[in-house]
């Protein structure tokens, strides 16, 4: 089809050319828009065929570079390890001396001690007599002496009472002085209530007369003298109250005291009967002496039984240290010959690696990057920029797009010289030949009226195809250079990249993360997720329930499931017809991609028993969508898996397991992954690709919006929507040595200005001094206040450039003075950021560390982590 499209496009541009004015419009009209879409189609064509090479090339180059690293990791570990081999010969012998020195010394030592211990267990025994006896006299003064000090105990007690006693009458008297006192008191008030009273009188006693009203008079002094008569009655009252308290007062103490004095009495009859039982207790000291005579005689047989024991062990440590004199110890390798063996097969290795370091770097220097980048040095000022700073991560950075912006524009010329070029050869050659043909003009009238009766210039006919193909390339570029420098889209060797992620093995599972998810952690592999995710990610109580997800990281292709293949662990708020009943619950999936899922259901069958008679899950095979259920029969996991992945669920409220809530969410899974043919998750073009081994990418929309909310709490959600709405990507990627991260802010409006603090801290504080500040201590309030203040853009980055390893503890396989940190904003609504350590520890351990650190570092939740924590410069 190509080559006849190809074929009829040369055609149509000859005939065009040949027969222009006497072609139909319409014809003509449609010719020229084939043959314009033909070239761009064609054009196009090769633009992604030359950007998918470049792309392989690159990604050649960077496991070239890759192998490269690895192999002089393995030089420098062989010359170690000949260097190892080199001192083992000499210090083999001094440490066979040392050794067996070392074991004679401890023998002899062990047999020293044994024979102390036999004559202390010899000491031990006369001990024991003079023990005994000192034990039965001592027995006859101890108990003179306890009746000493009962009868001493009962005389104080006595006193103790007689003292009591005392108490009483004392608190008596100032009780008697208290209520005295408070009924003078009382005497006052009533006089002064009688003044008043005789006051008033006066006046009523006048009664009304022509020259004075006594009983208005009387009303109107009774009215003045209101509140001095009600203070003189709650006088009155607090009076009588206060003279009641005191009596209750007197009670209660009289009543402890009283009880004081019980309990004093009772130890003193204890006492007595005590003392009564050490002046008749006769027969028992008479059974504590034959106790003590019987406890004698056992201590000496177990003396005599330990002396025995302890000949032993010398007459074995001696037969030893014996053997050992006579016997030729054998440490490390027992000859140079062994020795000159393993250092020649070492230095062999070297060899072999070194040569496949100069095969990889004939390899790399065969490829165009070199150039390219020799280019993109010269005439990119962005790489200029950026080698100002000395950060190599901005660097590498600018580097890398300014290599894509010089092979866009270079594919862009390379374009314009290969289907436009053979369109235009096809014109000319018509042209060269109608010439030829046509004759000369017999006069220069006629050759006047014929060149006037035909444009001249560059708009002409002839040059038709060239103007159209001129005009769509510089349409093209132009619009590509509008995108690189508004920053809203991006080069087309990346967009290439991007098209052909969804090519790989995992793309497929991407489908089955739900639109409503908010948080999705993507790993490279299986074998991560196992190093990674179960320890450091994954919801612990499904991984106990799931218990062969072990099984199947080591093994996976056995197992059916795609080693190759992104594993994703994704979280989202239950869907609307669980929203009321699990408000507060969220969902975690867990996806893997299957690559044969027949083996996959032959595993899960052997694994979970199911054949068994009393199987602990119940397998449920569903029509639509089509996939097979597995759902546990006590615990709150199902299972569920079709042709292309197998997703785990379980939610956070474990402890109220719902088979029909895991089981409508699993459905939903499906229904969105099963039959889609094109990847529609937010998440996909955010986490395809091969660049990272470990990935996180929160959806902020999804999480506040989805969040079931109040009127007051969605009031909130409103006031600062524009700085929650926002898609966070981390990715996180280990190579030999070195753990790097990538982090990327994409907030929906442009809010990443200088200003961006103090708007979030005088709106928060605006929020505060409202009526609505009681939202802010609720659960939504609290995650809001955190994503504004410590995980929002700008403290992300702060944090990450303050962090101090050698003021830190649990970090110590990173080099604490390898880490390098930049950041950039781009248009206002975009923050870039990226951290690089090296590390000495495996990839899976280094990404476990960095994961720590962070939570230490940023600290979102106020806490400091078990193990390890990390020190912020001031």
């Amino acid at each position: 089809m190509a080559s006849s499209l190809e074929f009829g496009k040369l055609i149509a541009a000859s005939f065009l050319y040949r027969q222009w004015k006497t072609c139909n419009k319409t014809l003509r009209t449609y010719l020229v828009v084939a043959v314009a879409l033909l070239i761009g189609i064609t054009s196009a064509g090769i633009y992604g065929y030359l950007s998918q090479a470049f792309e392989q090339t690159l990604k050649q180059v960077e496991g070239y570079e890759k192998e490269i690293v690895s192999l002089q990791r393995q030089q420098g570990e062989y010359d170690r390890l000949i260097a190892a081999y080199q001192t083992s010969g000499q210090k083999g012998s001094a440490l066979r001396e040392e050794k067996q020195e070392s074991e004679r010394r401890r023998l002899e030592s062990y047999i020293s001690e044994r024979r102390d211990d036999i004559k202390a267990a010899e000491a031990s025994k006369a001990n024991l007599a003079k023990e005994t006896d000192q034990m039965i006299v001592g027995e006859r003064g101890r108990r003179e002496a306890e009746q000493k000090r009962l009868e001493s105990v009962i005389q104080i007690r006595r006193q103790d009472i007689t003292v009591l006693e005392d108490q009483k009458k004392d608190y008596k008297k100032e009780v008697d002085l208290r209520i005295e006192q408070e009924l003078a008191k009382e005497a006052k008030a009533n006089d002064r209530l009688a003044q008043l009273d005789a006051a008033v009188k006066v006046y009523r006693d006048k009664g009304r007369t022509f020259l004075e009203d006594g009983i208005k008079k009387a009303n109107e002094l009774l009215k003045n003298q209101a509140g001095e008569r009600e203070a003189l009655r709650a006088t009155l009252a607090g009076i009588t109250a206060a003279a009641q308290k005191a009596r209750d007062d007197m009670d209660k103490r009289y009543k402890a005291l009283d009880g004081r004095i019980a309990l004093i009495q009772s130890e003193i009859s204890e006492a007595s009967l005590k003392i009564t039982g050490l002046t008749t207790g006769g027969a028992e000291q008479a059974d504590n002496v034959k106790t003590a005579l019987q406890n004698l005689q056992e201590a000496r047989g177990a003396v005599d039984d330990r002396i025995k024991s302890l000949e032993s062990e010398i007459a074995e440590a001696s037969r030893k240290l014996t053997a050992l004199s006579e016997t030729e110890s054998v440490f490390g390798p027992d000859s140079s010959a062994e020795l000159e063996a393993k250092k020649g097969e070492l230095l062999a290795k070297k060899e072999q690696a070194e040569s496949q370091i100069l095969e990889l770097e004939g390899k790399i220097r065969a490829t165009d990057i070199g150039s390219f980048k020799f280019v993109a040095r010269a005439f990119d000022s962005e790489v200029a920029a950026a080698e100002a700073t000395e950060n190599p991560i901005l660097i590498k950075e600018a580097t890398d797009k300014a290599v894509n912006r010089v092979v866009k524009w270079f594919i862009l010329i390379l374009v314009l010289v290969f289907d436009p070029l053979a369109v235009t050869l096809v014109v000319a050659y018509n042209a060269s030949l109608l010439r030829s043909k046509d004759p000369e003009p017999d006069s220069p009238d006629e050759s006047g009226e014929e060149d006037s009766a035909t444009p001249t210039g560059f708009f002409r006919l002839a040059n038709l195809p060239l103007i159209l193909v001129l005009g769509g390339v510089s349409l093209w570029g132009l619009s590509a250079l509008v995108d690189d420098g508004d920053g809203s889209g991006s080069s087309a060797v990346i967009d290439s990249s991007s098209a052909n992620a969804f090519s790989r093995p995992d793309g497929r599972a991407f489908s089955y993360v739900p639109e409503q998810a908010f948080g999705v952690c993507s790993f490279s592999g299986i074998r991560m997720m196992e190093e990674v995710g179960v320890p450091k990610i994954l919801s612990g109580y499904l991984t106990k329930r799931v218990s062969f997800l072990g099984d199947l990281a080591w093994d996976p292709s056995s197992c059916g499931i795609n080693p190759d293949g992104r594993v994703l662990y994704f979280l989202q708020f239950p869907g609307m017809e669980y929203m009321e009943k699990r408000s507060s619950d969220v969902v975690f999936g867990l996806v893997l991609p299957i690559a044969d899922q027949a083996k996959l259901k032959d595993f899960i069958l052997r694994k979970l028993d199911l054949k068994s008679q009393n199987p602990i899950w119940k397998v449920v095979e569903r029509d639509s969508p089509g996939f097979l259920s597995v759902q546990h029969k006590s615990a709150h996991v199902s299972l569920g898996l079709d042709e292309h992945c197998l997703v785990m669920l379980t939610s956070w409220w474990s402890d109220q397991p719902d088979p029909a809530f895991l089981d409508k969410e699993l459905e939903q899974v499906f229904v969105s992954g099963g039959g889609a043919e094109v990847f529609s998750s937010s998440f996909s073009s955010k986490l395809s690709g091969n660049d990272y081994d470990l990935a996180l990418a929160l959806n902020g929309s999804n999480f506040f919006g989805k969040f079931k909310k109040t009127p007051e709490e969605e009031e909130l959600f409103n006031q600062f929507r524009e700085f929650l709405s926002f898609d966070l990507v981390l990715k996180a990627k280990a190579s030999s040595g070195e753990i790097s991260l990538d982090g990327e802010y994409a907030y929906e409006k442009p809010v990443l200005d200088s200003d961006f603090g103090l708007r979030v801290a005088s709106k928060l504080d605006a929020v505060r001094d409202g009526s609505n500040s009681a939202v802010l201590s609720r659960a939504f309030g609290e995650f809001v206040e955190i994503f504004l203040q410590r995980l929002d853009y700008q403290t992300t980055i702060d944090l990450l450039e303050r962090i101090d390893l050698t003021k830190s503890t649990g970090f110590e396989g990173f080099d604490s003075d390898s880490i390098e940190t930049g950041a950039r904003v781009r248009g206002n609504s975009t923050g870039f950021f990226k951290m690089k350590v090296k590390s000495s520890q495996s990839g899976g351990d280094s990404l476990s560390l960095m994961i720590d650190l962070l939570v230490a570092a940023l600290n979102p939740l106020g806490k400091t982590t078990a193990n390890s924590s990390a020190s912020i410069q001031d």
